[in-house]
């Protein structure tokens, strides 16, 4: 059994316009303008083989989180393009290459999302969402305060689209 990396990264790649990043490049903040809610921000480490696991704390719920590529797309939102997989943290829907990865009902799954994590609550005060990718068998799972909360992603072909790098996305 491979061992479970446990990647240090900063936020590297977002839109200086719509966020700001502190001095040590480890913590995000959304400048707030809800035209441009959920653009990505992308982390600066690779990860192409083997077994991840990594936190991002949060403030909020109005966030999403996940992995994408280098060459995601900072203009639209996460989860609206083949290079980003993202799940909302208020509905629990997954987005990939959704043209309507719009917030919807909390009772009721997005008609494009590519999942829904039913058992995922995160109070609006936020908390630390865990990811785990594993490139061995091309699954991304999520954990909230260290609560299993469901597999986003069951793709044995994942791992060809990487690699990949830590994602979040905020809304407000």
């Amino acid at each position: 059994m491979a061992p479970v990396e446990t990647p240090v990264f900063n936020w590297e790649k977002f839109d200086e316009e719509i966020y700001t990043c502190s001095e040590d490049k480890r913590r995000i903040f959304f400048k707030g303008d809800p035209t441009k809610q959920y653009r990505p921000v992308i982390g600066d480490k690779a990860m192409a083989e083997g077994k991840h696991y990594w936190t991002v704390q949060t403030t909020c719920d109005n966030m999403r989180v996940g992995i994408a590529t280098e060459k995601c797309p900072l203009d639209g939102e996460a989860g609206s393009n083949d290079q980003s997989w993202v799940v909302d943290l208020q509905t629990g829907d997954v987005w990939h290459k959704s043209a309507d990865c719009k917030a919807h009902s909390i009772y009721v799954p997005a008609p494009e999302a590519l999942a829904r994590l039913y058992k995922l609550v995160v109070p609006s005060s936020g908390g630390s969402v865990g990811m785990k990718l594993d490139l061995d068998d091309g699954s991304l799972q999520l954990f909230f305060n260290s609560e299993y909360m469901g597999q986003m992603i069951k793709d044995p072909k994942l791992k060809d689209a990487g690699p990949f790098r830590p994602c979040v996305a905020i809304g407000g």
